[in-house]
């Protein structure tokens, strides 16, 4: 019987690390920074359309619901209780001196009458409004903006300010505040402040 000779094997093992490329298979190594560029980068995407994105819902709905002439759509893209606030601070008059009988025993809680234009703005009357101030041209069922210049003059996560003037007339000019209105995701037009060229046209 012949000898049977042994023979020691060697066990040789090789400890791969996360990263390294493993022969005969599809493993590639991963490439983190591309990762995490992509990472924060959709994270920054996601923020932008969440801080602003309801700025081009907002602009759609006062642009169309002008044109239209819908008071949804305008519902929508104007918070009117506030816009009122702003156009009654502007009325010429309210700040008058108000005079009062000293010798008067009510004097102090007297109503007191103040000689000044009344302006209320409502989805009825916006687009009436908007044509004789010069921004809307034409008639019902065929509305349209004039030629205007639009410049942002403040920008925050919850605020814009816009100045628009009419490229005709550069004396009709106005300052449209547009802020978060109720939500997070919700712009509407908040408040106007008009030139007094166009503040006289709409009171004529």
């Amino acid at each position: 019987m012949a000898a049977y000779e042994r023979h020691e094997g060697k066990v040789v093992r090789d400890i791969k690390v996360h990263n390294d490329v493993f022969e005969g298979t599809d493993y590639k190594k991963q490439n983190n920074g591309l990762r995490m560029v992509l990472f924060y980068t959709t994270c920054v995407l996601v923020l932008v359309l969440a801080s602003y994105g309801g700025l081009y819902v907002e602009k759609g709905n006062l642009h169309d619901g002008l044109l239209n002439n819908d008071a949804e759509m305008m519902k929508d893209g104007i918070n009117f209780d506030k816009l009122n606030r702003t156009i009654l601070a502007q009325m010429p008059g309210i700040l008058d001196e108000v005079k009062k009988d000293p010798n008067d025993k009510y004097s102090a809680s007297m109503d007191v009458v103040v000689n000044s234009p009344k302006l209320q703005v409502t989805t009825d009357n916006l687009v009436d409004l908007m044509v004789k101030a010069g921004f809307v041209k034409g008639s019902s069922g065929s509305y349209e903006f004039v030629d205007v210049s639009w410049n942002t003059t403040s920008w925050a996560y919850n605020r814009v300010s816009v100045i628009l003037t009419s490229e005709e007339n550069p004396e009709l000019k106005m300052t449209i505040n547009i802020a978060k209105d109720g939500s997070l995701l919700i712009w509407r037009v908040v408040g106007v402040v008009m030139s007094k060229t166009m503040l006289d046209k709409v009171l004529s």
